[in-house]
């Protein structure tokens, strides 16, 4: 009879390697072309998995982040999700035409509360065609959602759709709210036997709040904090 498991303890990480399971994100719609810089730069320098940036400096940060191993993420449809999807369409494969190696959507929600779960699943799958292979996560926003079973079934519909990364919010709008462990862990219990793997987002801002996602069943965090996460680590 085989031993156990170890339970994966997130706070045995090295700092490189908590580092590449952190996505740093600025999509802030002020944000200047110095302030991506400097936040490309961070990136670099910490040696995050991803830099989160909008579509529109995705051929910037393929420049800034060249050589550092650190991949181009972006985001469209960002805490609504209400384009149609051949407009969704579009903007995917343009991402994907800028350069971007990941890119998180929104779903539309109204589609799943409407009761039009075809609908729903399907947009999803058609997006995943549509990026040609990069990965695809779905911003899924908890906050409109009334209980866990909506939350499962939601989910499902997404890793039916063959979606590769599921996350819990944008952390953005009312929709988006911040990641808790239940919620990773319930992610964690429907991508379970699949393809499909969880992305934490929302309020994941300090080193222990990043520890408990990891450990509760994430296996990447969006953060706009990234830096202060890594701080975190280094003065525990």
């Amino acid at each position: 009879m085989g031993e156990a498991a170890t339970p994966f303890d997130a706070r045995k990480l090295t700092a490189a390697e908590l580092a590449k399971m952190i996505q740093f994100t600025n999509v802030r719609p002020w944000a200047t072309r110095e302030d991506i810089i400097q936040h490309l730069e961070v990136c670099a320098a910490y040696g995050f998995d991803g830099a989160m940036i909008a579509n529109c400096w995705v051929r910037l940060a393929r420049k800034v982040l060249a050589g550092s191993g650190v991949k181009v993420a972006t985001c469209i449809g960002l805490g609504f999700g209400q384009e149609s999807l051949h407009g969704k369409i579009a903007l995917v494969r343009e991402c994907v035409a800028l350069g971007a190696d990941e890119i998180d959507y929104e779903p539309n929600m109204g589609l799943y509360l409407s009761g039009s779960y075809d609908e729903f699943r399907e947009e999803g799958r058609q997006l995943v065609l549509a990026s040609d292979g990069h990965a695809m996560k779905a911003m899924l926003e908890f906050g409109y959602l009334k209980n866990d079973d909506q939350k499962r079934h939601a989910a499902g519909l997404l890793v039916e759709a063959g979606v590769p990364w599921i996350k819990n919010s944008s952390g953005w709008g009312e929709g988006g709210i911040a990641a808790t462990e239940d919620d990773m862990r319930l992610l964690a219990e429907v991508c379970k036997g699949t393809s499909s793997r969880v992305k934490a987002s929302g309020k994941v801002n300090t080193y222990e709040r990043a520890v408990a996602m990891l450990n509760a069943g994430a296996e990447l965090i969006g953060t706009s904090t990234g830096k202060a996460v890594m701080d975190g680590f280094f003065v525990r």
